[in-house]
């Protein structure tokens, strides 16, 4: 069934393709929070801390996405985001109602339309309105990423756990002393992750009991199961809290000085971005298809990763710093293919 209308049943198909639509979620992410964090002039400043907080936990949620569609018989698909367009079975723009998509991002400085945007997309919701929603029939678009997320779990089980094979062969687990899961391996690890992903951002949910505002970030504690352990050296500040708090936080006090750039997608500056962004999907790609068998395996090729990663940061503050809007997405994939040495 196409995402733009509503099935009448829970298929293996329809399951695999809400998977997919996880994994471009958490993707979705990434290219928006980086361009914002990178806009800002003082590198060290807590703003800074905190979207770099929240993009570590989106490339967490981009393996668990991707883990998840193994598990469930997909290969993932890591498609460059469109930023204008829809995502598939989430609620689109609707030009009658005047009613915007949460996930209606543009990518610029960080400013206060960027801020309010990254609000919208982290934006939790009170418990007893998604539990009042029954997904044992397909109903979609979502309002929500927290909704999109419930249903996939129901459509799991609609369909039947044994329907799938919980093949964990090329699955990825990058980071250490977690208290979740992150390799899936049946139902019950499924709804673990996934529960992760939910606590820690997209699709957080609160009770009833919630305090008006204003808010501060201590009003959207994350569990202390779900928190993400990233740093070994010390803690983390800010990982007893959900993005959208963490975003609250920044909201409560002046935003930093940031640049502002021209719009100018073929200047020389973007190249460097748009080829290291290229490579990274097609490692990622190649980590969830074959666990880089051909390039020495996972555990190398999370390395480079992590490297690129670095340069895609330093790549982002160049256009920045060049007065260009960082452009990510400009040159076609044979140019690019050329640029990286593939053919």
């Amino acid at each position: 069934m196409n995402a733009s209308g509503t099935a009448k049943i829970w298929t293996k198909e329809l399951v695999q393709a809400h998977a997919q639509a996880a994994v471009a979620v958490e993707f979705y992410t990434l290219p928006f929070y980086i361009t914002a964090l990178c806009s800002i002039k003082e590198e060290q400043c807590e703003a800074v801390q905190i979207i770099h907080s929240v993009i570590m936990e989106e490339m967490l949620h981009l393996q668990l996405a991707a883990n998840l569609c193994l598990a469930l018989d997909t290969v993932p698909n890591f498609k460059p985001p469109q930023y204008g367009s829809d995502i598939p079975y989430i609620c689109p723009y609707n030009p009658e109602t005047g009613e915007c998509c949460f996930l209606n991002a543009t990518l610029g400085p960080m400013n206060d339309t960027t801020l309010d945007t990254m609000l919208d997309i982290e934006t939790p919701e009170q418990a007893q309105l998604r539990k009042d929603v029954n997904h044992t029939q397909p109903k979609y678009p979502y309002h929500s990423i927290g909704e999109m997320y419930d249903a996939l779990v129901v459509g799991i089980n609609r369909v039947g756990t044994k329907q799938f094979s919980w093949d964990t062969k090329y699955q990825q687990s990058q980071w250490d002393k977690q208290n979740f899961c992150q390799t899936i391996d049946s139902y019950q690890k499924a709804q673990d992750a996934i529960q992760a992903i939910v606590n820690q951002g997209e699709g957080h949910l609160f009770n009833e009991d919630l305090a008006p505002p204003p808010w501060t970030e201590k009003n959207f504690p994350v569990p202390p199961y779900y928190r993400f352990a990233s740093n070994p050296e010390g803690p983390n500040p800010y990982n007893g809290y959900s993005h959208f708090g963490r975003f609250i936080r920044i909201k409560n006090k002046d935003l930093p000085e940031s640049y502002t750039g021209r719009d100018e997608p073929d200047h020389p500056v973007n190249k460097p971005l748009q080829k290291n962004f290229f490579q990274l999907i097609l490692m990622l790609e190649t980590l969830w298809r074959d666990g880089g068998t051909n390039v020495g395996g996972s555990d190398v090729l999370r390395t480079v990763i992590t490297g690129v990663m670095q340069e895609i940061f330093t790549n982002t503050r160049a256009c920045w710093q060049a007065g260009v809007t960082p452009h990510w997405f400009g040159l076609p994939f044979v140019e690019l293919r050329q640029g990286i040495g593939i053919v």
